[in-house]
């Protein structure tokens, strides 16, 4: 699960001289307390899930040796619905914990329980646990449950989850996989890392940061649940569709979700071509949705949202040497609304989110984001917004297969807004650095 907002929250100005002192004290303490954390952690006897299955070291399937971001391997195993295995019996079970620290440039309106204007130190961002793995030789899934202590109310919540079956075929002279995937949230089962649910920023601040605005199909995790059927002809062609209708109150409740993302149903489709040459892999593809959300306007399900985008991505890996990947995602959501009661008659914005990481090693990384958001949504509020996301990560472990039993990311990451919300005045209060501790077993 991604940890993200779609609103910055407002700021309030406060004196400079003494509040950068003990911002800079406050950064320092964040500091040491994620470095400890990270160093003190007593090795677990256990591995992440699918590491373990495949008795693969986590470089294999991610780059830089921890997820999301997935190399030629990684979608592979994904696509064949996860049930690649070095034949033993093992504990389809992982864990993982984030703790955080946030100071924006000025202090922020506290929205949830225990936050502070500035300066949040977080120390149970996101604390999942996943049941995946192989369950029979052409079934296999990835569930996950999360705890977030910025959720109001703190509590144990369904995420992201994908159970699906993959079966090889060959007709004719063209050979290729098909696949049937249920799931939680439209894109996740999606290999590459440019669709909402994968795209970066793969860790992003609770308390402010991030892009301010997400289209809806990007919004929907865990209050949908649909079926969709996909195949990869000749190690190229993608087609995936199908459709999610919204979960009902009574299993909202029950998974601390929520039930308000779509009525009725909602098709979904996905295509794109892909080519390997040498080192470096390309693709290019199509993504769209049409939803009729709980009406803005007063009838439910007379009001329409149309999701449509085109991406794009290269990826260069060398050995454990060097890595580059680039990711494009640009969407158009286009809103219609119930025109029988006189309410505004249409929205539509526009998301272009960019980025290029750099790993060497599989130990440094550099990333950095352009995102862009022109238009206008919810009955005509002016969304546009842009700026810059800048990362630098370290990643100690999970280049070997002699380490298994943990993993870890530390990450700083600065965001720089340019505009927020139709204005560049004020914009740059948001601006935000944000370091974690992204710890796995």
């Amino acid at each position: 699960m991604k940890s993200s907002t779609l609103g910055v929250a407002p700021y309030v100005s406060s004196a400079p001289g003494s509040v950068w002192r003990q911002a800079w004290r406050s950064i320092a303490f964040a500091v040491l307390a994620l470095l400890g954390i990270g160093l003190l952690s007593t090795p677990a006897q256990a591995v992440p899930a699918f590491a373990r299955q495949t008795g693969q070291a986590c470089i294999a399937c991610h780059v830089g040796g921890f997820g999301p971001q997935l190399t030629p391997f990684g979608r592979a195993f994904k696509l064949s619905g996860y049930t690649m295995s070095d034949g033993k019996a093992h504990i389809p079970l992982s864990a993982m914990l984030v703790s955080s620290f946030t100071h924006t440039t000025e202090n922020q309106t506290p929205f949830y329980n225990g936050m502070h204007g500035n300066d949040n130190f977080v120390a149970l961002q996101q604390a999942s646990i996943f049941l995946a793995g192989r369950l029979t030789d052409h079934i296999g899934m990835m569930g996950q449950a999360t705890y977030s202590q910025t959720a109001e109310p703190s509590n144990l919540a369904w995420d992201n989850t994908d159970i699906r079956y993959a079966h090889n075929y060959t007709l004719g002279s063209t050979s290729g996989i098909f696949g049937v995937s249920v799931n939680n949230n439209p894109t996740v089962s999606d290999v590459w890392n440019t669709v909402p649910a994968w795209q970066y920023g793969f860790m992003t601040s609770p308390i402010s940061g991030g892009v301010p605005f997400a289209p809806l199909m990007a919004s929907l995790g865990g209050t949908v649940l649909g079926t969709t059927a996909y195949t990869l002809i000749d190690n190229h062609w993608y087609l995936e569709g199908g459709a999610y209708h919204g979960l009902s109150n009574k299993w909202g409740n029950l998974l601390h979700t929520g039930s308000w993302g779509v009525t009725g149903y909602a098709p979904y489709l996905r295509a794109n071509y892909s080519t390997t040459v040498g080192q470096s892999t390309y693709e290019g593809g199509i993504i769209g949705m049409s939803m009729k959300p709980p009406s803005l306007t007063g009838s439910s399900g007379t009001d329409s949202v149309n999701d449509i985008g085109i991406d794009g991505t290269y990826q260069f890996i060398n050995g454990d040497t060097h890595s580059v990947t680039v990711n494009g995602l640009y969407m158009q959501e286009r809103t219609s609304y119930d025109q029988s009661l006189g309410a505004y008659p249409s929205d539509t914005a526009k998301t272009l989110n960019m980025n290029v990481a750099y790993w060497i090693h599989n130990t440094y990384g550099a990333t950095i984001q352009y995102f862009n958001v022109n238009g206008t949504a919810a009955l005509g509020s002016n969304v546009q917004s842009n700026g810059v996301v800048w990362e630098l990560d370290w990643n100690p472990y999970g280049q070997s297969w002699a380490n298994p039993e943990k993993n870890l990311r530390l990450g700083l990451q600065y965001t720089t807004y340019n505009k927020l919300n139709g204005s560049s005045v004020g914009a740059s209060a948001n601006n935000s650095l944000y370091m974690y501790l992204w710890f796995a077993i």
